[in-house]
């Protein structure tokens, strides 16, 4: 997905970051304390069939690799010179390379959601940003390898794949657990981790399947690396060899890792038994066209992904691919390889590769439909949709585009006015396509609950129009076109660039200005809301977020933003409306829920605070502040065996803060684990030596086991940290 951050994510706007959350925990509790389906069901496991190696007769395991942001031209298979790639190179020689593979979608969530569907955007409902998470009714690889008997895992790079997307549906584990500290410092879409600890967690998880004896399993893992995406920033050695092109700097990191991965899968003996699928999910303009990063325009440079199929050893023989195929054909082609009979089968929309995987056929001439609807969804210009073949490639627009990218292979040569029956007909094949594959009714999302009329009449006395008055009709007029607006667009890239240096008065002056040229552009007033809040300006925050809503009633990051604002000038009831609203429209988002439990908690509302503390720990057990929250505030409430382990999980996931560990000594104490309660209060004290509650505690643990040196003296530093408490409990001391 588009890179730096833009209103308030990653030059990306939608649904992703609209999970942006609320102030951590950490400070906030220093103080004391139907049988159609289940036919369906049996229907698909008694047709449950194992993959199979065709020569061994054994079920194969699939390793699916998806490396983010991938141009197919900066790998040495594909002609790079001025990148070294050889672990990849060297899967490529042993496999199939499909040296045309194109993408349906340059954005990382819908291309994802092709991937792992085999189906079009238009009919999965996952298309840009702005999407919904994926619908329950669409089915997942995942679950179809499970139900034939597979261990499933998933090891993703960054947290525009978070689990509440819907993709962890079929996985048994699904690792996409990050820093805590990076959701308090950064927008959730700039969230992410290095290639090296997702392939260190993915290696960790082989190492346990051979301690508990199942490594004889076969097993489906999907590793998604994030580390080609913007900003680029390679480690070392990468970032000094590659300085001034650093882009390509992150490749080669990733492809040192994957020798890393591919080395440790070679010593177990699984690399030549293991089917392993490497491609990306979209490439990267680098100033082609005037775009940077991708996800706006639809050209080759974005569209032009590497695909290679490395099949188990006897399988198959080592082959160039040269017609043009689609991410779509993906998920057909690995379960037409096993021979699987699976009820996922039948919403595919791609064809099997395994005829020219096998070398004993070709691919079925046909064109590749793409798409983006970034610019029409967040920014009310007009969509683009292409159709390519084996040498056009047609861009409907509303000044459409025509290229022969045989011959004019960065496309400089728009050749629709002489060429103008050719692009009606393929005009007319990308029309038919989409009729095709756009459901008669449209697939539902995921929602949430119904708003109680309570929670709704708030909303309306708080200024949300989608209750009190209709939205305005869509235009009937052409829209803009994506290309006659780069400048706009560009000029907000540099907003959000000055706004994440700090430079918040010069951002917010130039995003005025833009707004005069653009005044239904509601990206504007959120991001001045954005610097608003960034600056502690509530008021003025509260009202650019809430003239964001009404141009864009449905946008859930500038609901989030606005509870936000409420919460940190204290209007926690002001800011639960539209909590519940970002949950109504998201019912995974467990930061709304998290931040609807400090809301309770802030009104001393325990039991309803428990309640969604819980829930936020039900959608993301990885979340290390809705586990502290929990944990703490069970604690409070003298449930200390039921807070010990999610204190003790939120502990795993780290970091370790004062206030963590203070309840974890209080939790201790409190089970008759004295000595451990001190060691946690003592790194409670070294975390932060005025913390006076800890100190407390830690005398009084002393006390306990009869230490009254130690109290006593621990009570004295005390005394010169809290007059209040050291009068509190002198007569305990001394």
């Amino acid at each position: 997905m588009p890179g730096k951050v833009i209103a308030g994510q990653p030059r990306r706007i939608g649904r992703m970051a609209n999970k942006k959350g609320l102030e951590a925990v950490d400070h906030r509790f220093g103080r004391s304390v139907t049988l159609a389906t289940l036919l369906l069901l049996a229907a698909q496991v008694a047709g449950a069939q194992a993959l199979v190696n065709p020569e061994t007769s054994e079920p194969s395991p699939v390793l699916l690799i998806t490396v983010d942001t991938l141009r197919a031209d900066r790998l040495g298979c594909y002609g790079a010179r001025t990148v070294r790639t050889p672990a990849i190179d060297a899967l490529a020689s042993q496999g199939v390379r499909f040296e045309n593979a194109l993408a349906q979608v340059p954005i990382t969530l819908p291309s994802h959601a092709v991937i792992l569907t085999g189906t079009y955007p238009m009919w999965n409902g996952v298309r840009d940003f702005t999407s919904p998470g994926l619908p329950p009714s669409v089915g997942l690889l995942a679950e179809a390898f499970r139900r034939h008997g597979y261990d499933t895992a998933a090891f993703v790079s960054a947290f525009v794949l978070d689990s509440s997307w819907g993709f962890s549906r079929g996985f048994q584990t699904y690792d996409d657990h990050f820093d805590p500290r990076q959701f308090e410092t950064r927008n959730p879409g700039n969230i992410e981790r290095r290639a090296e600890e997702t392939v260190g967690r993915l290696l960790a998880w082989f190492q346990a399947r051979g301690e508990r004896g199942s490594a004889a399993r076969p097993f489906f893992v999907w590793l998604h690396l994030y580390d080609p995406h913007s900003p680029y920033d390679p480690p070392e050695p990468f970032h000094s060899q590659y300085a001034g092109h650093l882009y390509d700097g992150e490749v080669a990191y990733v492809d040192s890792q994957l020798a890393r991965l591919f080395g440790e899968l070679r010593k177990s003996g699984l690399y030549d038994k293991t089917l392993i699928v490497l491609l990306s999910d979209h490439g990267e303009s680098l100033g082609e066209h005037g775009e940077d990063e991708h996800g706006f325009f639809v050209y080759d440079s974005t569209l032009h992904v590497p695909l290679i199929f490395k099949l188990p050893r006897g399988t198959g023989s080592p082959r160039v691919v040269p017609q043009p195929v689609a991410t779509v054909d993906v998920a057909p082609t690995l379960l037409d390889f096993a021979h699987l009979r699976d009820a996922l089968a039948r919403q595919f929309q791609g064809s099997s590769l395994v005829s020219a995987l096998l070398g004993k056929g070709s691919v079925p001439d046909r064109p590749v439909y793409s798409e983006t609807y970034y610019p029409h969804d967040s920014f009310g210009w007009s969509e683009l949709r292409a159709l390519t073949t084996r040498r056009y490639h047609y861009i409907e627009a509303p000044r459409a585009e025509l290229y022969d990218w045989t011959a004019d292979p960065k496309e400089e040569r728009n050749l629709f006015a002489p060429q103008r029956t050719l692009a009606s007909a393929l005009r007319a094949q990308l029309t038919e396509l989409e009729r095709r594959y756009t459901p008669s009714t449209p697939i539902q999302a995921p929602s949430g609950p119904a708003l109680s009329p309570d929670t709704v009449e708030k909303l309306k006395s708080l200024g949300y129009l989608a209750y009190s008055a209709p939205a305005p009709p869509a235009s009937s007029g052409t829209l803009p076109d994506p290309k006659d607006r780069l400048r706009t667009f560009k000029t907000i890239l540099k907003a959000e660039d000055l706004s994440s240096l700090g430079r918040l008065d010069e951002s917010s002056r130039l995003l005025r200005t833009l707004a005069r040229e653009e005044p239904g552009l509601y990206l504007i007033p959120f991001m001045l809301a954005e610097n608003a809040a960034k600056a502690r300006q509530w008021s003025e925050a509260e009202a650019r977020f809430l003239a964001c809503l009404k141009l864009n009633p449905t946008f859930e990051q500038a609901m989030m933003g606005l509870a936000r604002a409420y919460v940190a000038y204290r209007k926690g009831p002001q800011a639960q409306p539209w909590l519940e609203l970002a949950l109504h429209q998201n019912p995974h988002n467990f930061l709304a829920y998290y931040a609807l439990g400090l809301v309770a908690l802030e009104q001393g509302r325990k039991d309803e605070a428990l309640r969604s503390f819980s829930r936020s720990v039900e959608e993301k057990s990885s979340y290390a502040p809705s586990q502290q929250a929990l944990g703490v505030l069970l604690a409070e409430m003298q449930r200390y065996q039921e807070g010990l382990p999610h204190l003790r999980r939120a502990a795993e996931l780290g970091p370790l803060n004062p206030v963590l560990a203070n309840y974890l000594g209080i939790v201790c104490a409190n089970t008759q684990d004295l000595p451990a309660a001190i060691d946690y209060y003592r790194q409670a004290l070294a975390l932060k030596p005025d913390y006076a509650g800890a100190r407390l505690n830690l005398a009084f643990a002393y006390l306990k086991l009869a230490r009254r040196e130690d109290a006593t003296r621990e009570f004295r530093a005390l005394c010169k940290q809290s007059a209040a408490l050291c009068q509190q409990y002198r007569t305990v001391f001394e």
